[in-house]
């Protein structure tokens, strides 16, 4: 719907749900009343879904109105009484149950057992001075590049003398296609 134009019969019936529910933007709403109110057909008809919607609110109301909800929340409690515990009272009685003592004594020999042998195993494997491994000597693989030849035009070299690290790069291709 355009601001400049007035809205035309068939418009109106395309947009006549949305301006009903009120979802249409301020121009439209407008524009659309503007219409209802100078065209006696969709002028009618807006009336008729107006009075509908009336009459269907009441029903409801009404229909809301006759239920007895007075006993609904004593239902509900008794359904959720009757359920088995929650995931909390249930995690509380298993704490409850893995910390009490007559739980946690009934394994302490093997427990204690357990300690013990890792203890005397842990002593016996400890490295000695008599045992410890010799030395690791690291290599000396240094290398000196005192001159590069190449046929190839493009050649970069990188280093990093920290670290001891130099790269080469050889291009095999010419950047100008040829």
């Amino acid at each position: 719907m355009s601001p400049d134009k007035p809205t035309i019969c068939p418009d109106f019936e395309l947009r006549f749900d949305g301006f009903l529910d009120g979802e249409l933007d301020a121009h439209s709403l407008r524009a659309m009343a503007l219409h209802a109110g100078s065209c006696p057909t969709c002028g009618a008809e807006l009336e008729r879904a107006e009075r509908l919607q009336v009459l269907l609110s009441d029903a409801v109301e009404e229909r809301i109105e006759a239920v007895d909800t007075s006993r609904l929340w004593a239902s509900i409690e008794a359904r959720l009484e009757s359920q088995s515990p929650g995931f909390w009272a249930r995690a509380r009685s298993a704490a409850s149950e893995a910390l009490s003592p007559r739980t946690w004594l009934r394994p302490m020999p093997a427990l204690a057992l357990t300690g013990a042998i890792a203890a005397v195993l842990a002593i016996w494997m400890w490295p000695t001075a008599a045992n410890a491994p010799a030395s690791v000597e690291v290599a000396n693989n240094h290398a000196q590049i005192e001159r590069i030849e190449s046929s190839s035009p493009h050649v970069a070299i990188w280093s990093e003398p920290g670290n001891h690290t130099t790269a080469i790069w050889v291009a095999s291709y010419d950047p100008d296609g040829q």
